[in-house]
């Protein structure tokens, strides 16, 4: 979000920061210039020569050396952002008892990850103006438009519903396995679908087919008085819909060493508790957090899954999930905010923008 937020705000070259490894020149899109993991691509030496970011802002973690002394000169506004209290107690060269308080002191402005590293700060000696604020930074942006009068929904009103999405062809039977099972329970609940390779959906239909799963295109008009079990859609939009109408959802390409996952928090920002299997390597970061706050849960097996899904059918526990994913995402939404400000002020009295 912030990243987004600035670039609409700021009519200048910004430097974006993700984690693939910086070998390479970025394109622009935009007037935005993505390249790699910070640690990585800082590190690099050529790296002030090829490229010259009017702003630096640090994420918590290792702070190469040629960041710092490209901070030091102090040409450029820098920011270091949720600094954690686990980084703040290792000390890298203990021979140095303040280089903590050196590096960090580099930095025009810091935003601790609570009170607590706040006051860690403090006592290392940061200048106390420099602590702007308390919380960690937005993790992701708003939701995209949709509209509510979505006619090839309406007859599924009033049902409960859970979604499998950008479902791997190896993880079409897993998932169908633990819907039939859910059935048993719960014999009204439906299930959207939604595959990462729409080419795969022979594979759906001979696979509901087979365990006897009545099965839907949402876009096709259905017969009166057909009840399908599992809904399906070919348009790659239809994710966002799902996610608008399930409470809770399966995160697909998460099973196996697949390559074509998604990232949680979208779904997250629509309010839903998030299920998924053990390859989360593409997203590890942010499984991580919607999962410590009880946003997310791990499954390895059609019976893990249906076992939490019948959990999660009583509404109060799938509505606790998805206000926990949306607190996640939308949690230092005012240190965003505060980012945003200082940088917009910045540029603007440098007349860069």
């Amino acid at each position: 979000m912030l990243c987004i937020y600035l670039q609409e705000k700021i009519r200048s070259e910004l430097l974006v920061t993700y984690g693939e490894e910086f070998n390479e020149k970025p394109k622009s899109l935009n007037d935005l210039l993505i390249v790699g993991k910070i640690s990585d691509q800082l590190s690099y030496p050529n790296f002030f020569k090829i490229y010259d970011p009017k702003v630096i802002i640090c994420l918590d973690g290792p702070i190469p050396y040629l960041l710092t002394s490209r901070i030091k000169q102090k040409s450029h506004l820098s920011i270091f952002a949720d600094a954690r209290s686990k980084n703040l107690l290792k000390r890298t060269l203990k021979i140095f008892p303040n280089f903590k308080k050196s590096i960090l002191n580099k930095f025009d402005f810091v935003f601790a990850e609570n009170e607590t590293v706040a006051s860690q700060l403090f006592q290392i000696s940061v200048d106390e103006h420099k602590i702007k604020g308390v919380g960690l930074l937005q993790s992701s942006i708003a939701p995209l438009p949709f509209s509510e009068n979505d006619f090839i929904f309406d007859n599924l009103k009033g049902r409960p519903t859970w979604a499998a999405l950008n479902i791997h062809e190896k993880e079409i039977e897993f998932v169908l396995k633990a819907h039939r099972q859910v059935l048993r329970t719960a014999f009204q609940y439906g299930l959207y679908v939604s595959l990462s390779d729409p080419k795969t959906d022979y594979v759906l239909k001979e696979q509901c087919s087979k365990l006897g799963l009545g099965l839907s295109d949402v876009e096709e008009t259905r017969k009166p008085g057909e009840v399908p079990q599992v809904y399906f859609s070919k348009e790659s939009e239809s994710s966002i819909r799902f996610m608008r109408k399930s409470p809770i959802i399966f995160n697909g390409n998460t099973l196996a060493a697949l390559d074509q996952q998604k990232d949680p928090l979208v779904a997250a920002s629509f309010c839903c508790g998030i299920l998924h299997g053990p390859n989360t390597d593409a997203f590890s970061v942010e499984y991580k957090g919607l999962k410590s706050v009880g946003a997310a849960l791990q499954v390895k097996s059609s019976n893990e899954l249906a076992t939490e899904l019948n959990k999660l059918y009583a509404a109060d526990n799938a509505a606790n999930m998805g206000v926990a994913a949306l607190d996640f995402i939308s949690a230092g939404a005012e240190n965003t905010d505060k980012v945003v400000e200082l940088v917009f002020g910045y540029l603007k009295d440098r007349e860069l923008i």
